[in-house]
């Protein structure tokens, strides 16, 4: 009888198992699970000629000019591709670190507070291509290049501050993340590709408090229809961007953007529209983007426009010398009466080397800034912002 039942276990835990792996979605390798991330761009900032309301209801006064060390980002996060077809992406911040509140920089100031900057998953449900992807989670909706390229990859010193307008117009805050799910994919065919995302979000930050929109209630549309001819921008289809492609790329790619958003407590609706380009060849890097955006506060239209031009070289010295020298206008017109007016301008030349291409690099510019009204330059009352020279080092691991 033990011999009858060693043998019929022997034989029934093979049947099991095979019974096991047809109900259950099998992991892939451990070491997809868990994939560590980490970054961290150190700035070096001397800020000439920024002014400041120092005493209650006092006037805008010049402070000293002065040098600034700060850790301008820094990331830590993880990301997993543990199914075949199922990813998850996970990011924390502690951005700002040691900034003087009277830097000639543009960003808040952080005291130690580390958050939450990505969140998500994706599902691709094309088994054999890129053309459906689903991405749910906190990320960029997929509008304007500036906006959804990489906070690291900037090849400028800083990220445009075309996309602090678009980001704050959209979603309320100028890191530009949103919950919400998107579906996109990608299909190329010799030269000639298209990449598509449509996505629905939260829009929570444009009302009355960070809970809820308020009694009226409309979500978020946002879509981009990008048409490559040439070289690829990239194999896999992704929600991530890059703008230096190390002379590896022969292509252009032109880019539709919009979004919409009915009422809320805050307007009657809400509108962007744009265009995005970028192209690359061999050395030559140049990429810009120009949006309008709409806004109907109770019967009152208010509209601004904003955008960016940016052009890098690529110059190889000699043996592990990689530079790209780098200019950028961008700029900001809005009318009187909106959430900005006026007038905003920035004017970015500098140099980059790459030590190992993003993931290591120096990068020494100077940055002018001029405008009026009430925007990122200056409100008129409380600051105005002056210029700086900044010496920038990245890693990324």
């Amino acid at each position: 009888m033990r011999k009858f039942l060693q043998t019929f276990i022997c034989i029934l835990l093979p049947a099991i198992s095979f019974a096991q792996e047809t109900w259950w979605v099998k992991p892939d390798s451990l070491f997809k699970y868990v994939q560590p991330m980490a970054s961290i761009q150190l700035w070096s900032i001397y800020t000439m000629n920024e002014k400041e309301r120092l005493v209650a209801n006092g006037p805008l006064e010049p402070v000293s000019n002065r040098l600034n060390f700060s850790a301008r980002r820094a990331r830590l996060g993880f990301k997993g591709n543990p199914y075949k077809n199922f990813s998850y992406f996970l990011m924390l911040h502690y951005d700002n670190l040691g900034r003087d509140r009277f830097s000639a920089t543009r960003a808040g100031v952080n005291d130690g507070q580390v958050g939450v900057i990505d969140a998500y998953m994706g599902w691709k449900i094309s088994k054999k291509s890129d053309k459906a992807i689903l991405t749910f989670g906190y990320f960029r909706p997929q509008i304007s290049r500036e906006s959804i390229t990489g906070d690291l990859i900037a090849n400028s010193f800083d990220k445009s501050l075309a996309q602090s307008y678009i980001r704050q117009h959209m979603v309320g805050k100028s890191f530009g993340r949103a919950l919400g799910l998107n579906l996109g994919g990608q299909k190329t065919e010799g030269k000639f590709g298209v990449n598509y995302n449509v996505g629905i979000f939260n829009n929570n930050t444009t009302g009355p408090s960070t809970e809820t929109a308020g009694k009226y209630w409309s979500p978020l549309l946002a879509g981009r229809l990008a048409l490559t001819f040439g070289d690829p921008e990239m194999d896999k289809y992704s929600i991530n961007y890059n703008v230096n492609f190390f002379n590896k790329r022969k292509g252009i790619t032109v880019a539709l953007n919009g979004t919409s958003q009915a009422r809320t407590d805050v307007f009657k609706y809400n509108h962007i529209t744009g265009i995005d380009v970028l192209l690359n060849y061999n050395n030559l890097n140049i990429d810009g983007e120009w949006f309008w955006l709409d806004r109907n506060l109770e019967g009152t239209k208010f509209q601004a426009q904003t955008g960016h031009i940016r052009l890098g070289y690529n110059l190889i010295v000699k043996r592990k010398i990689f530079l790209e020298p780098v200019l950028m206008t961008s700029v900001f017109y809005g009318d009187t009466g909106g959430q900005f007016k006026g007038e905003d301008k920035e004017y970015n030349a500098g140099i980059n080397w790459y030590l190992n291409k993003n993931n290591l690099k120096l990068s020494l510019h100077y940055v002018w800034q001029d405008g009026h009204g009430k925007n990122g330059f200056t409100d008129g009352v409380s600051f105005q912002k002056g210029n700086y020279a900044g010496l920038g080092f990245l890693l990324m691991l």
